[in-house]
C-alpha cells in the first residue's frame, strides 16, 4: 500500500498493560513510516493513559463497565469517521464488538493461526502468519501487511521527570503480579534484597495501590525496609515508567511493569512458570529470564512446550516456588 493512501489509521487493542506496550512499540513504528497519518486508538480507561504518553495519537475511551450502552456511545463518538484502515489487535469478543462500532475500509486481523473468539469473523483481512513466537511478533505481522516489520524500542514517550531523588543507580524489584498465584517467594526477594545491599545498590520497590500488593512489599521489606526506597503505590504510570527508565535493571514476574520497562529500553530479569516466556516474556531480554515453564508443562501435559497449542499455560498455583534462589542470584549476578 502506497504511503498517501492511508490517511486515518483506527487501532483497537482496549487491555491488558504489558500487551498495550507491546502494541506501542508497533504503532510507533507504523506512524514513523506514515508521519503524515492520522492515528486513532480505542482502549480502556486505565491503558488509556499509557497510550496517551504516545505523541500524535488520538485516544478514545471505552470501559467495558459500560456495556451494551458504551458501545453505542463510542458508535455516535466516532459517527462520521471513516478510517482507512483499521488494525485489530486483540482477540476477544468485546474487542471485536468494539471494532464493529468503528467504520473502515480494511479491517486487519492475526492469522488464522493466531485468531480466538471468532476474530476472523469481524475483519476483511488477515495478517501473515508471524515470524517469531512472542506477542509482540503476533502485532508485527499485522504491521507487515504496512510494511513495518520491527518494533520501535526503546518507544520515545513524553514522560514526567522522576521527582523521587532516587540514586544514579539502582535495581528496581516490581514483585507482585497481576494475580497473586504469579508473584515469586518472599524469600526470594529477600534474598535479592540482601545480595544488592551487599553489593551498595539500592533496591526501589514498586508496585500498585491494592493492600495485597502493600502488604507483600512489606512482607518482603521486613527489617530491611529502611534500606529500600518503597514506591509501591506511589507511582502513576507515567511516574512509573520514569522510575523504570532510570534503573539499572528491573526485576520482575510476568506482569506489565516488566513490559513497560522494555518499552523505556531497561534490562529486565523476568521470572517465569506460569506462561511460555517466548510468548510473554520481555521482548528484547528473553535471554535474561529464570523460566521452569518447560519442566511444569511437560509434566502437566505430558507433551513438550513444543508439541502443545502457542498459548498453553501451566495451572499448578505453586508454580512459581520451582524457581530456585540460586538460578535468579547467579543471573543477577552477571546482569549488574
Amino acid at each position: 500500500m502506497q504511503q498517501e493512501n492511508i490517511q486515518h489509521l483506527a487501532i483497537v487493542r482496549l487491555s491488558a498493560l504489558g500487551d498495550v506496550c507491546h502494541a506501542m512499540a508497533v504503532v510507533q513504528s507504523i506512524m514513523k513510516r506514515y508521519p503524515s497519518m492520522r492515528v486513532t486508538w480505542v482502549t480502556s480507561p486505565l491503558e488509556a493513559k499509557l497510550v496517551r504518553l504516545l505523541e500524535g495519537v488520538d485516544v478514545v475511551e471505552y470501559d467495558k463497565k459500560s456495556g451494551f450502552s458504551g458501545l453505542l456511545a463510542l458508535r455516535s463518538q466516532l459517527k462520521g469517521q471513516v478510517f482507512d484502515v483499521l488494525l485489530h489487535l486483540q482477540w476477544s469478543i468485546r474487542a471485536s464488538l468494539v471494532s464493529r462500532m468503528i467504520r473502515a475500509k480494511r479491517r486487519i486481523g492475526f492469522a488464522l493461526s493466531h485468531s480466538r473468539e471468532r476474530q476472523h469473523w469481524f475483519v476483511n483481512e488477515y495478517a501473515p502468519e508471524p515470524k517469531g513466537e512472542h506477542v509482540l511478533d503476533s502485532f508485527l505481522s499485522i504491521a507487515s501487511v504496512l510494511g513495518v516489520d520491527q518494533p520501535s524500542l526503546p518507544c520515545e514517550l513524553s514522560l514526567p521527570a522522576e521527582t523521587f531523588g532516587l540514586p544514579a543507580k539502582y535495581v528496581v524489584i516490581n514483585p507482585s503480579a497481576s494475580k497473586a498465584e504469579r508473584n515469586w517467594t518472599i524469600e526470594g526477594y529477600q534474598a535479592i534484597l540482601d545480595y544488592l545491599l551487599a553489593k551498595g545498590i539500592c533496591p526501589v520497590m514498586t508496585g500498585g495501590p491494592s493492600q495485597d500488593e502493600i502488604d507483600f512489599a512489606n512482607s518482603i521489606m521486613a527489617d530491611r525496609a529502611e534500606n529500600v526506597v518503597n514506591l509501591v503505590g506511589k507511582t502513576p504510570l507515567d511516574m512509573m515508567l520514569s522510575v523504570l527508565r532510570n534503573a539499572a535493571l528491573v526485576i520482575s514476574p510476568d506482569t506489565g511493569p516488566a513490559h513497560m520497562a522494555t518499552l523505556v529500553g531497561t534490562p529486565v530479569l523476568g521470572l517465569y512458570a506460569h506462561s511460555d516466556p517466548r510468548r510473554t516474556g520481555p521482548y528484547r531480554d528473553l535471554d535474561k529470564v529464570i523460566s521452569v515453564y518447560d519442566e511444569l508443562v511437560e509434566k502437566e501435559y505430558q507433551k513438550p512446550a513444543a508439541e502443545l497449542p502457542w498459548s498453553t499455560r501451566v495451572h499448578d498455583p505453586k508454580a512459581m516456588q520451582h524457581i530456585k534462589v540460586e538460578s535468579v542470584l547467579a543471573k543477577l549476578k552477571t546482569l549488574i
